[in-house]
């Protein structure tokens, strides 16, 4: 299939057909960047020849990952989407392939909020722990706050730790949260169980300690392409830099006045240091924006321009009217 460009513009064109080396996409709102990564991932299957399956897409939302896969089946004609997913949805094909490193079952659990209650409960009931004294949100809460800023280094534990040594930690606990804490880990640890901050955590090890698995990951992923990147945090800016050195093809799309996870740990300065911390980085500008008048634009820019870290793009309504087509 031959690629038609009709319908993108020139920046966007730039953004799809600069492939090679290191690339930075400042995309403002409503500029077609969906569009742009989407046709550049057809691009780089139908005109380069490249093989899905040796693409790295990532997106921030399972919607948005879900839409991506839809948009680029009808672009390609292929069923073959390759690796379009979350950075979670990515560590979870890595662990299913490579879970023996860290002595997991193919079959490990990826735990959702649900059956992290469920686990809470037991070690309430076997504690004398009440609701009272902290909600099973709360407990939710603590236990991620703690794996991700007070104890970053609990994955090692997790992975080297026999689940008695873990039994031991939780049955000698005497705070509330760290009854909690190592209670779950040990209830973690006997189901072969793992939630999102653990499949993070456990793919870095595995890339920090294991040559060879890295090394096999990095040169089957010859392309990779992160969306959002303004909302990246510090584990998944390690991932990424953990997989490019091989290929050196990197390519991120981000907007750094429209970043919300700061609260998780996301950090602007990946996105705007960007040029700094790669080789020979080029930079693309879309501010074409396809869904709003000039009028709500100009408010919107000088609003923005206040914004202390970011990078110049006044966006430029592309239909005076504003009709929407993004």
């Amino acid at each position: 299939m031959s690629m038609d460009f009709d319908d993108l513009n020139e920046e966007q064109i730039a953004a799809v057909t600069t492939t090679e080396g290191y690339v930075r996409v400042i995309a403002g709102a409503g500029s077609g960047k969906t569009r742009a990564l989407t046709h550049r991932f057809a691009y780089l299957v139908n005109e380069i020849g490249i093989l899905p399956s040796h693409i790295l897409c990532v997106t921030f939302t399972n919607k948005s990952a879900a839409e991506m896969r839809n948009r680029i089946r009808q672009l390609t004609g292929d069923n073959d989407t390759g690796y379009i997913s979350t950075f979670h949805g990515f560590c979870v094909s890595v662990l299913q392939e490579d879970s023996n490193a860290v002595q997991y079952p193919k079959s490990f659990l990826v735990l959702d909020n649900s059956d992290i209650d469920a686990m809470l409960q037991i070690i309430y009931e076997e504690r004398g722990l009440t609701l009272r004294q902290m909600t099973f949100s709360a407990a939710r809460d603590m236990i991620e706050i703690r794996k991700l800023f007070k104890e970053p280094h609990y994955y090692e534990n997790l992975i080297r730790m026999t689940l008695d040594e873990i039994h031991q930690k939780y049955l000698s606990a005497t705070r509330a949260d760290d009854i909690i804490f190592y209670g779950y880990l040990y209830q973690e640890k006997k189901c072969f169980a793992l939630d999102y901050n653990d499949l993070l955590k456990f793919v870095l090890y595995i890339f920090q300690t294991n040559d060879e698995i890295r090394q096999k990951w990095q040169e089957r992923l010859e392309y990779i392409m992160i969306d959002e990147f303004q909302d990246i945090d510090m584990i998944q800016y390690e991932l990424m830099k953990a997989l490019c050195p091989y290929h050196n093809n990197l390519f991120v799309v981000g907007d750094p006045d429209q970043t919300i996870y700061t609260w998780r740990g996301a950090d602007i300065r990946y996105l705007l240091e960007f040029d700094k911390n790669f080789p020979a980085v080029r930079t693309i500008v879309m501010n074409k924006n396809y869904r709003s008048t000039q009028g709500i634009l100009d408010a919107a820019n000088s609003l923005i321009s206040k914004n202390r870290d970011r990078i110049k793009k006044d966006l430029v309504a592309a239909n005076p009217a504003g009709h929407s087509d993004a």
